[in-house]
């Protein structure tokens, strides 16, 4: 019943069109702007001798492969419950980037700009996979929203989506916000003020999205306690977390998400020494998983808004992406 009061997604042509023109659009940039060009001219070549390869072409080609090996690993579900498994992706999301830099910074000997932008990833990554774990996101099940999802692309349609949107397209995603490391690998420009700009920025950001998660792990294991003991909710009875960094936005931790990719970009500027390079698409798309209309926000608001009836005035009062303040309770 909450799924058929669910708007219907995008159709699945649009769908899958968005994603064949990000996709492109990755695969013209890295074939005409960065060194990945070999690898793509000749990717068997690549796949069969690695050492030989760019480092940066050698981990695009692998990591189409790798989707395309994900892919198939999902459809292992379909005897058992008629549905491929989109989790993978789920639980690689904060794993992927950190394997990445660290990848390029052994390939590029620990280049001290490199090895920054390293080390951050890794402390996101190690602390969103935590995180993960403390939620049970690695002891089976799927995320949510893909229940949705699948609602929205019944049979094939989700099969093609999954192969098109969630293995290939989320994939290289994951890849191309990770690659402004690639202009610190083929750079030896001095470390500057911007450096020092981008980590401060990365690692508040880091923090704001822990302290995001923390707050909404506390809010729910004492919501969840409650009702278990039969008590009185108090001030849980709304259902869902407004207070901390909650109280400023609906999603302060996918803002945190979100924004310390663009500080991660910043690295790239002194880099090439240009403020828009071809590492910024990375960015670009991952604003674009979250923002964008039918994106991961509206998912997640629509069915909030249908379990909690209070939603509404949350969503009246306080802003929904960028923190700001919030407005009163007449507004």
């Amino acid at each position: 019943t909450q799924l058929q009061s669910l708007p219907d997604g995008p159709p699945l042509v649009a769908a899958l069109a968005g994603s064949v023109i990000q996709l492109s659009t990755l695969a013209y940039v890295w074939q005409s702007y960065s060194s990945a060009r070999d690898c793509l001219e000749d990717p068997l070549k690549c796949l069969l001798h690695p050492l030989n390869a760019d480092p940066f072409g050698r981990t695009v080609v692998y990591v189409v492969a790798f989707a395309l090996v994900m892919w198939l690993v999902s459809l292992r579900t379909m005897p058992s419950k008629g549905t491929s498994d989109p989790s993978i992706v789920d639980r690689l999301w904060s794993i992927m980037p950190w394997i990445y830099t660290w990848h390029w910074c052994v390939a590029g000997e620990f280049k001290p700009r490199l090895l920054i932008m390293t080390c951050l990833a890794t402390g996101w990554g190690v602390r969103l996979t935590t995180n993960f774990w403390i939620k049970g996101g690695f002891s089976g099940g799927e995320d949510y929203r893909w229940v949705i999802v699948r609602h929205w692309y019944p049979g094939w349609q989700w099969e093609v989506f999954n192969l098109m949107f969630i293995c290939l397209f989320q994939q290289c995603a994951i890849l191309a916000f990770s690659v402004p490391a690639v202009t610190a690998l083929q750079s030896d420009s001095p470390l500057g003020w911007l450096d020092a700009v981008a980590s401060g920025l990365y690692v508040l950001l880091v923090i704001g999205e822990a302290v995001a998660d923390l707050q909404m792990l506390r809010y729910q294991t004492e919501k969840y306690r409650r009702k278990a003991a039969g008590e009185e909710p108090g001030a849980y009875a709304r259902g869902f977390i407004e207070t901390g960094l909650w109280a400023y936005s609906r999603h302060p931790n996918y803002f945190c998400e979100v924004t310390m990719w663009w500080a991660f970009y910043l690295f790239s500027v002194p880099a090439t020494g240009k403020w828009l390079n071809w590492t910024i698409w990375g960015p670009i798309f991952l604003s674009g998983l979250f923002i964008l209309p039918g994106a991961s926000l509206d998912i997640t608001e629509a069915l909030s808004s249908r379990k909690y009836p209070d939603f509404k005035d949350y969503q009246r009062r306080v802003s929904k992406f960028v923190p700001m303040p919030p407005r009163g309770k007449n507004a």
